[in-house]
């Protein structure tokens, strides 16, 4: 039976993405299991959404000066029974240090996408690494095949008691502006579309020349503080990306009963059945996915229902709090003192 734990969670992060997402409602589920929980930043680069909401919210945060020193002090002083990171800074600064003060570690690897330049370094620097963590977990098959070491699949997961079922129509991209995402494939299925409005959400390297390329029906807001205001504005959330592991973004959106259409990459296929709870298609097919929203816009709403009522009743049955979080739990006992 699992008794309550002390427990951080350490990332290093600047912004808002799947990670940080995925930290909340890690959070959020260990809390419901009666532990203690801390989410511990390695440095502060100013004010961060994450960090805003779990102080708004009575909930332990702490954030640290990025030094090791003050990390290691950090530590002894507050003792945790298990140190889980998430993403490659935290992997990579605090195994080894979890190792030599005995406390117990896990790393979650989020990212499978190929990464360039220094973070290419940094990150086969984290993998060949993981091997320190006492446990390792991987959101996908193909992230866990990468691995050098053995690890676990853990499934991304939501909190849904308190989600509304959004009744909006805006067709949307939600995500990161870079290649991996590939928000360029968004723009381009605006231009099939010319008397209907797009929205995309998000902010990234390739903003500019996006903005440069749009047509005058993508409406670009930015990245937004608080995704709560903006779910139920959504009707149909495009996800036309490179690569992917388990989006988080796609959880947020079925739980709200918006319906996803996307392209056959990362561990979506286990997430999207199609034509069911949303459409999923060959990796780059732009016409089918054209198709698919064009079936979408003149289905009737009872069929629309169906659709939705099918991409809550998903991430209920799968990718809930209540079924996910035993198993972690259940896992954890494998390796905690």
């Amino acid at each position: 039976m699992w008794k309550s734990k002390k427990i951080w969670l350490v990332l290093d992060s600047q912004g808002f993405g799947g990670i940080e997402s995925h930290v909340e409602q890690l959070m959020l589920g260990l809390l419901s299991t009666r532990n203690y929980v801390n989410v511990v930043f390695l440095k502060s680069y100013g004010e961060h959404p994450l960090q805003r909401r779990l102080l708004f919210s009575n909930l332990n945060c702490t954030i640290l000066d990025g030094r090791i020193t003050s990390l290691w002090r950090a530590l002894k002083k507050d003792k945790p029974d298990i140190i889980h990171t998430h993403g490659y800074k935290a992997g990579i600064i605090v195994r080894p240090i979890a190792r030599f003060m005995a406390i117990s570690c896990a790393s979650t690897f989020h990212s499978g996408e190929k990464k360039d330049g220094r973070i290419q370094l940094y990150d086969w620097f984290d993998r060949y690494t993981a091997f320190l963590a006492h446990h390792v977990y991987a959101v996908n098959t193909s992230i866990l095949s990468t691995l050098p070491c053995k690890a676990t699949l853990a499934d991304n997961f939501i909190d849904t008691h308190a989600l509304s079922q959004s009744h909006g129509q805006q067709i949307a991209f939600v995500g990161r502006l870079n290649k991996e995402k590939a928000p360029e494939r968004f723009i381009n299925l605006a231009k099939y579309f010319p008397c209907l409005d797009l929205h995309l959400y998000g902010d990234g390297p390739m903003r500019k020349q996006l903005e440069k390329k749009a047509p005058d029906n993508i409406v670009f807001h930015g990245v937004q503080r608080e995704m709560h205001n903006i779910w139920p504005k959504i009707g149909l959330l495009i996800l036309p990306s490179r690569a992917e592991g388990l989006p988080m973004v796609c959880l947020e959106a079925m739980a709200r009963g918006i319906p996803v259409i996307t392209f056959n990459v990362g561990a979506l296929n286990k997430l999207i059945f199609h034509e069911q709870n949303g459409w999923i298609f060959t990796e780059g097919d732009l016409e089918s996915m054209t198709s698919a929203i064009q079936t979408w816009r003149e289905s009737d709403p009872a069929q629309k229902a169906k659709w939705s009522n099918a991409a809550i009743l998903t991430i209920k049955q799968h990718y809930s709090t209540e079924k996910v979080m035993p198993k972690l739990l259940e896992n954890y006992a494998t390796f905690a003192k």
